[in-house]
């Protein structure tokens, strides 16, 4: 790969196969509001995976069920939703060549984790599984993507067109595009309508292609920058 000066990368779905914890946990936590608001609630979520877990829950009960959520019914769904998936992440396999690439990328680089999960959350996530000695620092909500990217690229005085975001949703894309970082995209079954629609994007199924696909030593902007 190109010498980055530093790479962020999104969790679920890029460090971590755990889009389906996720997904389960919306589904159940909807479920008592019938199977077409939780069919709704599913499909939202696996094309959004890039959106924190508040605005899904606030979009949800306006959109999918006309009410407004108060801060104590959205505290109690995340406490909900936290309980439901916390451990169930922790143990969720890695995306094939995840510990080889950060193996050899973090020693080289700063890594960082910029997640829709929140940050106390997903730092808990991240020693539970064992990872956290190849993070620099790990951010995640209630503030943006784009906003942490940003604020990691200030406090360590990154380049940005000289750093690249691994991510796997329209969400870790805008963020990428908006702070002027290089993306590329980790294809899953939850987001093949990315690659129709961004087919500049350098997509591929794992880091076992980073690592060892020919196509891996261009740069995104030799295998198609983003437009």
């Amino acid at each position: 790969m190109k010498r980055y000066q530093a790479i962020f990368f999104d969790f679920d779905g890029v460090l971590a196969d755990s889009m389906d914890v996720k997904t389960t946990a919306f589904a159940k936590l909807f479920e008592e509001h019938g199977p077409d608001v939780q069919q709704k609630v599913v499909d939202h979520h696996r094309r959004h995976g890039g959106m924190s877990r508040y605005d899904k829950f606030v979009h949800y009960y306006s959109e999918f069920l006309g009410r407004r959520l108060d801060q104590a019914g959205l505290d109690e769904l995340c406490q909900r939703f936290s309980s439901l998936v916390v451990d169930e992440v922790i143990a969720a396999p890695e995306i094939p060549g995840v510990s080889r690439f950060l193996e050899k990328w973090s020693g080289e680089v700063p890594c960082f984790v910029v997640s829709a999960t929140p940050t106390e959350e997903v730092r808990l996530i991240v020693r539970g599984r064992g990872i956290q000695r190849f993070f620099t620092d790990v951010l995640g909500s209630p503030a943006s993507k784009a906003d942490n990217l940003r604020s990691l690229l200030g406090k360590h005085e990154l380049m940005a067109r000289e750093c690249l975001f691994l991510g796997d949703a329209e969400g870790d894309y805008r963020a990428a595009m908006d702070c002027g970082v290089d993306f590329i995209g980790i294809k899953s079954k939850d987001n093949p309508h990315l690659a129709e629609k961004y087919p500049d994007v350098m997509w591929v199924s794992d880091f076992l292609e980073l690592l060892d696909d020919p196509r891996a030593s261009k740069t995104p902007s030799q295998a198609g920058s983003p437009k």
